[in-house]
């Protein structure tokens, strides 16, 4: 058995702080349940607390306090890719070239061993996990608030809706703090499921005119821009 020296404990320990323990991804939106301290992907911490009754931080079942999803703020890049997941982080700075062209990965695993597998060039990538193809444009949904403009759906949703609607699907079902959603891309809208009547409009735009639309979040946290 490997000894855990401290830059692996540092290193086993930036994967813990980057990744969200509900989706157990990347967080997007980190934030922090003000009692203890525990982060969680925004979306995924609303979740829990809009299905709950009484809601406790599903790490120390501390008290959540419900003021903490009125009206937030955070300075954000709204155009952020998916981040990529925090093993493929720690494989892809942990790599060494080898002589023969290919790769040595030491990927660390939480018992403190580490893991060797060889892979080739171009198997390698610390690009964005939805980064589009050559011949594909980064396409952007957007969803309208009830007053207060356009919204940029969460990166991992949006990423599932265009997938969606490039196979030519006629909607889309999408997991949204908990509730389902369907994104009807016939009517640009989305509603919640069985509750069609209660929708709000959907447009998918480039990065030209997602400049140009004054957007005001990202899966509902204000974004300020100046």
């Amino acid at each position: 058995m490997t000894t855990m020296t401290p830059n692996k404990m540092q290193s086993m320990n930036a994967v813990i702080d980057a990744e969200c323990p509900i989706c157990q991804c990347r967080m997007i939106v980190p934030t922090a349940v003000p009692v203890c301290g525990h982060k969680f992907c925004f979306t995924c911490l609303k979740g829990v607390c809009m299905n709950e009754e009484c809601p406790l931080c599903p790490m120390c079942r501390g008290k959540i306090d419900l003021g903490i999803f009125n009206l937030p703020s955070q300075v954000l890049d709204l155009k952020m890719d998916v981040p990529i997941s925090p093993v493929v982080v720690q494989k892809s700075r942990a790599a060494i070239n080898r002589a023969d062209g290919n790769t040595t990965v030491s990927a660390i695993n939480f018992d403190g061993n580490n893991e060797e597998s060889y892979i080739g060039k171009s198997e390698l990538s610390d690009t964005p996990e939805d980064t589009p193809k050559k011949d594909q444009r980064k396409m952007y949904w957007l969803y309208r608030g009830k007053s207060q403009g356009w919204w940029r759906f969460d990166p991992r949703h949006e990423r599932d809706i265009e997938e969606s609607y490039r196979n030519g699907n006629l909607h889309c079902d999408v997991l949204i703090c908990g509730r389902t959603y369907i994104i009807d891309f016939q009517r640009k809208c989305q509603y919640l499921q069985n509750q069609p009547s209660q929708a709000r409009e959907v447009t998918r735009v480039s990065a030209e005119e997602f400049d140009g639309m004054e957007v005001k979040g990202l899966a509902g946290v204000f974004v300020p821009t100046s």
